[in-house]
């Protein structure tokens, strides 16, 4: 895809009274320059990942850089960026005079404001800090919105370190066995628990119902995660008990409903 310098320049000049040691404002535009684009056919909030780098002052290549980041952390390309062509301006003086394409990477929103919190310079620490600074003022205005991200963010982690154990137990009762644990048999557990939270749906089926893209554990509500994490913490003990996959499968189903009506404050026997 080639996009037009003059309309998101690469090499964008920092905006005017800016200072990046504190970032005040909701608008992280204040640091980089944020416009509408597509991303995998759906309309997003995008910053170019080269001037992402010069406002926060990254010194390695820039190839390097955003190669090691999407690495580090996951993205994905048509869901967190894509790439882009841009014709480079020329420099007087330089063996580069003319005009050569080079390659860019638009950037969500999200993905950017991840990429400068990660940043391990004064900028951002800055960034960092601005997150910071959000997070109290929402506390001191709105304490009850910030209670419910705090639990979003505790069932969140939960859910996440769960996952790896449950493959873990899995992967030592199929050992005792003597049989080998393949991808499809992770799949399978992670999917029958994620049937049991969402409606007889597997999680990629959810987000796709959804509309959702990306991870769907991330656009889960707290609801939906403490439910997951408490039936893989469970099938973990059901695992290392020697249950087969129906007769956990079963147990599973049955502690779900009791768990469901104890969270509802029913009486349950």
């Amino acid at each position: 895809m080639k996009i037009e310098k003059s309309r998101f320049s690469s090499e964008a000049t920092p905006q005017p009274n800016v200072n990046t040691g504190v970032i005040n404002g909701n608008d992280f535009s204040a640091i980089v320059p944020v416009i509408a684009w597509q991303i995998g056919g759906r309309e997003a909030n995008i910053v170019s990942a080269r001037a992402l780098r010069k406002a926060l002052g990254v010194g390695r290549d820039f190839t390097t850089w955003i190669k090691g980041r999407i690495s580090q952390y996951g993205f994905a390309a048509g869901v967190d960026y894509i790439t882009v062509e841009n014709l480079s301006s020329p420099v007087s003086g330089s063996a580069k005079f003319r005009q050569q394409i080079e390659h860019d990477y638009l950037l969500s929103l999200d993905m950017a404001k991840e990429v400068a919190m990660v940043e391990r310079n004064e900028q951002g620490r800055a960034v960092r800090r601005y997150f910071i600074q959000c997070e109290e003022a929402l506390q001191r205005s709105a304490p009850e919105i910030a209670a419910q991200y705090r639990r979003q963010l505790k069932a969140r982690i939960s859910a996440a370190n769960n996952f790896k154990p449950m493959c873990e137990a899995l992967d030592a009762a199929r050992a005792e066995q003597g049989k080998q644990t393949q991808q499809r048999h992770y799949s399978n557990e992670s999917n029958m628990i994620a049937r049991i939270v969402l409606g007889g749906m597997t999680a990629k089926q959810w987000a796709q119902a959804n509309s959702i893209t990306g991870e769907p554990r991330d656009s889960m509500n707290a609801a939906q995660l403490e439910h997951l994490a408490y039936l893989e913490s469970t099938n973990i003990t059901l695992i290392d008990l020697g249950q087969d996959y129906q007769k956990r499968k079963d147990e599973l189903m049955r502690l779900s409903q009791r768990w469901l009506a104890k969270r509802m404050g029913v009486s349950h026997a």
